[in-house]
Formats: structure tokens, sequence, C-alpha cells
């Protein structure tokens, strides 16, 4: 009999050690939490000297797809134009140790593609310089822990262009 009591606390040690999860590794999109939220404010375009061109831009970026995306659904409207409509997912890749991003807009039928790295609180994305279009810089910037910066540059040369820069202000939470 207490072979068999012995047995029996055997197997379900056994079992109960190997049901036992292990801890898995850190999701990197949590490193980008600092962009997470909704979010207003200013979206200011380099005109080139000419009159100035302002929009007002919402953002709101939360982890979706099962955490495997962190996905922004973003705005601009300017005076006497229809609101855009802009999709950005943004993804880890372990194999490159870079994130990568397609962006969905109402003016493209196909999305973008960009790679980049994370210091800080700051994303630098860049486009391939063999894809469609010109080659694009976009910086995600977290100054202080309510404000965002979106920074879109194009290379000219060897030089990079500013097309706008748009700084947004979290919002309030709203009390149930």
């Amino acid at each position: 009999m207490r072979l068999v009591i012995c047995f029996l606390t055997l197997c379900a040690s056994v079992l109960s050690y190997s049901q036992q999860t292990t801890p898995s590794a850190p999701n990197p999109l949590d490193n980008l939490s600092f962009m997470k939220g909704d979010w207003t404010g200013k979206q200011n375009f380099e005109t080139g000297g000419g009159p100035a061109m302002v929009g007002e831009a919402t953002d709101r970026i939360d982890i979706g797809i099962a955490g495997k995306y962190l996905c922004e659904m973003l705005s601009t409207t300017l005076p006497g134009r229809k609101p855009t409509d802009t999709r950005h997912f943004i993804s880890y890749d372990k194999q490159s140790g870079k994130y990568t991003a397609w962006w969905f807009n109402d003016t493209s039928t196909h999305p973008s593609e960009l790679t980049g790295e994370l210091t800080g609180k700051k994303l630098v994305l860049l486009s391939s310089s063999s894809g469609p279009g010109p080659v694009l810089r976009a910086t995600y910037e977290s100054p202080s822990d309510n404000t965002l910066t979106f920074l879109l540059e194009m290379k000219q040369g060897d030089s990079w262009t500013k097309l706008f820069l748009t700084t947004y202000s979290k919002k309030a939470a709203t009390q149930p």
C-alpha cells in the first residue's frame, strides 16, 4: 500500500510540475506603451515658406490582434477638407530585432512598409529605398507622459525634408 501511495504522489508531482508554465519572454511591444492612448493635437505641415497649413489631428493607439500589433487609427482634418483615414500596424520582428510597421491610408492602394529601432521613448522607422515612392522617416517620441509627437520626413538626396510634425496631448480618461 505504501508503494502505491508513493507512486501516486510521484505521478501527481510529475503532472503538477509539467503543467507549470515557464515565464514567457517580455513582449517588445510593451516598450511602446508610451504611445498607447487617445490623443488629440495639431498637425503642422511644412509649406516651404507658404501660408501656414495646420490640421486638427486625432490618434488612438492600443495593442491589438492577440497582442501582436500596436494598432494606430489616426486622422487629420484640414479646413474645408474631409478627415483623412489612416491605420498603422506596428509589430516586432524577432529575427531582425527591429520594429516593423505597415501603413494603410485613404490615398494609397497598397500599404507602406517601414522598419526601425526604439531608443528610450523614441521610435524611428524608415521606409525601404527599394519600395515605391520616396524614402520616408517617421519618428514617434514622447517628451513627457502626456505628450506624443509624430514627425514625418522625406529623403531628398542626402538630407531629410520635414513634411509635417504632429504634437498630441493625451485625452483625459472618461469616467464611467
